[in-house]
C-alpha cells in the first residue's frame, strides 16, 4: 500500500496569534497602545483633553499600521520606500572604464594605485623530486615553522 505524504502548502503565510492577527500585527498594535498610553501618563503639562485625544490617535495609528496594507504591503514598508525615494538621488551616471580612469585624481597626495602581490607569486618553487630518489633521501622541509630536515 502506498503512503500518503500531507505536503503544507502555506508556506507563504505567516502565524495567526490572538483574534486573527499576526505577530507582526500584534507586536505594531501594542506599540501603538503603549505609545498612547505613555503619552497619557507622562505628558501631564497639557490638558486632559488634549492628552486624551492624542494618546486616542497614536493608540489609532497603531492599529491602523497593523491592519491597513495598500498593495499587499505594510504601511511601514511604504513610509521606508518614500523615505528612500526622497532620499536616494534620482539620477545616476554611467561613465565607462577609461572615462571614469580619466577623471580620477592622479597626482593627488594619497592616492595610491592598488596592486595585489601575492607571497606565494615571488616565493621561488621547491627543488624539484626524482622518481630515482629513495624516500629517506628527498629534502622535507617544514616551512611554516622554519625547520627544515
Amino acid at each position: 500500500m502506498a503512503r500518503v505524504y500531507e505536503l503544507p502548502t502555506h508556506l507563504q503565510v505567516e502565524d495567526q496569534l490572538i483574534a486573527g492577527l499576526t505577530a507582526r500585527q500584534l507586536l505594531r498594535s501594542v506599540i501603538g497602545a503603549s505609545l498612547g498610553y505613555g503619552l497619557w501618563d507622562q505628558v501631564l503639562w497639557l490638558p486632559d483633553e488634549v492628552r486624551l485625544v492624542l494618546a486616542f490617535v497614536l493608540a489609532t495609528g497603531g492599529v491602523v499600521f497593523a491592519l491597513l496594507q495598500p498593495g499587499g504591503h505594510t504601511l511601514d514598508q511604504w513610509l521606508l520606500a518614500g523615505l528612500l525615494f526622497v532620499a536616494l538621488p534620482r539620477r545616476l551616471v554611467w561613465r565607462h572604464g577609461t572615462e571614469a580612469r580619466r577623471h580620477a585624481p592622479q597626482n593627488q597626495t594619497g592616492w595610491a594605485e592598488l596592486e595585489l602581490q601575492p607571497e606565494w607569486v615571488a616565493a621561488q618553487p621547491a627543488a624539484e623530486l626524482h622518481r630515482s630518489d629513495p624516500p629517506s633521501r628527498r629534502p622535507r622541509s617544514f616551512s611554516k615553522l622554519g625547520w627544515r630536515s
